[in-house]
């Protein structure tokens, strides 16, 4: 009997991960394009002090710090997939899960993609521009991150190893250049370059609530991807232990190394040097690095782009699976029959990618994009009481500090008030688009959404999809193998 009890039982993933291996884990989902293109950005919100912009730079880690703890526990109370969007339809509802994935698809993932593209296309015009910055034509910058684009959207459609490929090599540029940049500018530090650090805490002009959010959400940015924490959960040996001491060491790590960078750049060049343009390694390889440079500014480009890489491949891939559960419409759930990639899904993140890039700059883009996505972040975190209540604790599950959710709350509500307040050309129109999802998702539900106009259109992009790309439902294409 014991043998046939055991033959029911479902099988599991296997806790394998060790506090080394969740940390790195961790830390590998955070440090990314942020440290090369947030310097310059954050430095003029603090006033151009050093002090201040390092300060703001270890206060952003601790508030990441908090969320990733709430997160930590969500992962260890809610057992299903779909990380934010499954903590925020748990503690509020079908609707405001509706809205998060509405925001998602049409704001989030195409303006990461975007800032990817672009933060690769000026590291890769601003050299040829580096004694005349503001030279560089923007008209020039955009086409570039168009062409990047669409050679990762055609890329991500032909073949996922090919993707794959680029992403082994971004994420080996990623490295070696934040390596050769720490060392570079410590080297300089101690050869006695400290002259930029006599008055760290000196501004040298007025610091405001318009600057201070968007450097604050400038820092968000850099350190994105601690919410990918709950994937492992499961995976975690001894979780109450592993799982708090692995995000504390993470993010600790992610953020001695972006104030050792930091540091490394202060230390070479002068504040407005920093502040000239997002591109500030290329300043930093001029005066440091010598003909090295021409090695490692294309790695931070090529690093740039394979983020833009990434977030294709994961966002399609979200768009396709919520295609296929009913949740977008069936058209992104379509895949090419021969290369098996979502072709539709991919498209269209190109797509609306690319309209932004045509209509939005960077610093506008970048300080928009943290909004929205620190703020689907936030609204899950904010219903911690309700899913403390709808999921009570077993003996398995990790239970965060209460203080952590409340701090993470307060600082998300005051600073995109003050955004929102200071600054609502840049962070309203958002969210204003955000908030489009409520009437839309009542619309989605009613009988001339289903059977009328709307029906019929996606039935012909369908049809029109399945004779040009060859793209069929995936489980039908499945089925037929």
């Amino acid at each position: 009997m014991a043998a046939t009890d055991d033959s029911h039982h479902h099988p599991s993933l296997k806790r394998q991960l060790g506090l080394v291996q969740a940390t790195c884990y961790i830390t590998g989902g955070i440090i990314g394009v942020g440290i090369f293109i947030g310097p310059a950005t954050v430095l003029k919100g603090a006033g151009s002090s050093v002090g201040v912009s390092l300060t703001i730079w270890v206060v952003s880690g601790f508030l990441m710090y908090c969320g990733a703890m709430c997160y930590a526990e969500y992962g260890s109370r809610v057992p299903k997939s779909g990380g934010t969007y499954t903590y925020i339809r748990e503690a509020f509802g079908e609707l405001a899960g509706f809205v998060f994935l509405w925001t998602q698809l049409v704001l989030v993932r195409p303006l990461a993609v975007l800032l990817s593209c672009l933060a690769s296309a000026e590291y890769i015009i601003r050299p040829v521009f580096l004694n005349c910055p503001d030279m560089a034509p923007a008209d020039a910058k955009i086409l570039l991150g168009i062409s990047i684009l669409v050679i990762t959207v055609a890329v991500n459609c032909y073949s996922v190893n090919y993707g794959a490929y680029y992403q082994t090599l971004a994420t080996f540029c990623k490295v070696a250049a934040l390596v050769v940049i720490i060392i570079g500018g410590f080297v300089h530090l101690a050869k006695g370059n400290t002259e930029h650090f006599d008055e760290p805490f000196k501004t040298n002009s007025d610091i405001s609530p318009t600057s201070v959010s968007l450097t604050i959400y400038v820092c968000f940015y850099a350190y994105m991807g601690w919410d990918n924490v709950t994937v492992a959960t499961e995976e975690v040996t001894n979780p109450k232990r592993n799982i708090p001491l692995a995000i504390l060491f993470g993010l600790a790590i992610s953020t001695v190394i972006y104030l050792s960078a930091n540091v490394a750049y202060h230390a070479a060049l002068t504040n407005s040097e920093i502040m000239s343009g997002v591109a500030v390694a290329v300043m930093f390889g001029e005066r440091v690095l010598g003909p090295v440079r021409w090695i490692i500014l294309p790695c931070i480009g090529i690093s740039a782009a394979g983020i833009s890489n990434a977030i294709i491949f994961t966002s399609s891939r979200i768009n396709f699976v919520g295609g296929r559960d009913g949740l977008f419409p069936e058209l992104f759930s379509m895949v090419n029959i021969n290369r098996r990639t979502p072709m539709p899904s991919i498209i269209t993140l190109g797509i609306l990618a690319m309209i932004y890039m045509c209509i939005a700059d960077f610093v506008t883009v970048l300080g928009a994009y943290s909004f929205l996505r620190a703020g689907g972040e936030a609204v899950a975190i904010f219903g911690f009481r309700r899913i403390r209540r709808k999921h009570p604790a077993t003996e398995k599950t990790f239970v965060t500090p209460t203080i952590l959710p409340i701090i993470y709350s307060v600082a998300s509500i005051v600073v995109a008030c003050v955004a929102i307040g200071s600054n609502p050309r840049s962070f309203l129109p958002g969210l204003i688009i955000a908030l489009l999802g409520i009437p839309l998702y009542y619309l989605a539900r009613t009988q001339w959404w289903r059977k009328g106009l709307p029906a019929r259109l996606h039935y012909k992009i369908t049809k029109l999809c399945n004779a040009v790309l060859l793209c069929d439902i995936a489980t039908k294409a499945i089925n037929e193998e």
